[in-house]
């Protein structure tokens, strides 16, 4: 497993990759040694540290400052979820623009799972490639945010959401 971590602004955003596949993303921690601290306990094992610019990093940097919404062609390494959750995932990615919202519920059924809205939240709370695979987007259907990093109505998700919207010109359409 290899990190790449670099240092933008004030705070370090970093990508772990596992065979050049992307295994996971942070992004807005305040120091590299809390950064470095981080993926060593996702992975439990030995990693490679670089600190570089990468253009994975400049999008999630892009997409958490409201700056640039494009995501290169990224190959995701999507070991440990199932092929429900895949599906779920790779919906979000292709279905759900920046400026752009869905339910749990129309995330669900887009994906093949009518009924399935709290199977799709579980998926989110899993989803560790935020911000590319925007888990931010996904809100409840009568228009609150739900939850964003295991916390209800977290502020993070609102400033993602916010930033989106108006990078996009549709700031007129804020619901919450």
């Amino acid at each position: 497993m290899k990190a790449i971590i670099s240092k933008h602004n004030s705070q370090y955003s970093g990508i772990l990759l596992n065979d050049e596949k992307l295994y996971y993303t942070s992004y807005g921690i305040e120091s590299k040694e809390k950064i470095i601290d981080h993926f060593k306990q996702i992975v439990n094992e030995p990693i490679e540290i670089e600190e570089k610019n990468h253009p994975i990093i400049d999008a999630i940097n892009g997409i958490a400052n409201g700056t640039n919404f494009e995501v290169p062609n990224i190959d995701y390494d999507f070991s440990g979820y199932t092929e429900k959750e895949i599906k779920v995932l790779k919906t979000l990615l292709k279905e759900v623009p920046a400026g752009k919202t869905i339910s749990y519920g129309d995330l669900a059924e887009k994906s093949g799972f009518p009924r399935a809205a709290q199977f799709v939240g579980n998926v989110m709370m899993k989803n560790r490639f935020g911000p590319l695979i925007p888990c931010h987007r996904v809100i409840k259907s009568n228009g609150t945010l739900g939850k964003f990093a295991g916390m209800a109505n977290n502020p993070r998700k609102k400033q993602l959401l916010v930033q989106e919207m108006k990078g996009k010109g549709m700031d007129r359409f804020f619901k919450f």
